[in-house]
């Protein structure tokens, strides 16, 4: 039962506010919830639980740039083509959706009860494969742009949420 940080009145589970003072109480955790009696699937969480869980919330933030990241310029250079000047090179489109593709999947991921190492791999995969762009376009003209950032702050960010999530499951 938490306490009401007020008043210190010890509240039942799941109150939104103090019976004694009438305070907001904070949400409750991930760990202090009673997910026993929920109405859904035991392998899957709500939304609710993704945000208010810090090592999910991580993921979904890394999700999102990775996501975002994928379809915004991955290189700029100055190419010549038949005389027409492009002034910025995007990622081929097959490789967006690919890296669009696994930032969605690596969400999807993040609402699994157990789903740690899936979520680490997908972070592995997206910053590897934005790291490994970035170190091949630093030859001739080319220079990574502020796609490639964000994808791979996106990947770090599921590659830490993985991590937690692990710790997390292996602690239970």
């Amino acid at each position: 039962m938490p306490a009401c940080p007020a008043c210190g009145y010890s509240a039942p589970s799941g109150a939104r506010f103090c019976r004694e003072c009438g305070s907001a109480l904070p949400p409750p955790t991930l760990k202090e919830r009673d997910l026993r009696h929920a109405p859904r699937d035991p392998d899957w969480i709500g939304l609710d639980d993704v945000i208010y869980n810090r090592d999910k919330r991580f993921g979904g933030i890394g999700a999102l740039l990775a996501f975002f990241g994928s379809f915004a310029p991955w290189s700029s250079a100055s190419l010549s083509l038949w005389g027409w000047q492009l002034g910025s090179l995007a990622m081929h489109s097959p490789q967006a959706w690919l890296t669009a593709i696994i930032s969605v999947v690596a969400a999807v991921f993040l609402f699994r009860q157990r789903s740690g190492s899936a979520v680490l791999v997908a972070g592995i995969v997206l910053a590897g494969w934005a790291a490994l762009f970035a170190l091949t376009s630093l030859t001739g003209n080319n220079s990574p742009s502020w796609g490639v950032l964000l994808t791979a702050a996106g990947g770090g960010l599921l590659v830490y949420s993985g991590h937690l999530t692990n710790q997390y499951e292996r602690a239970r």
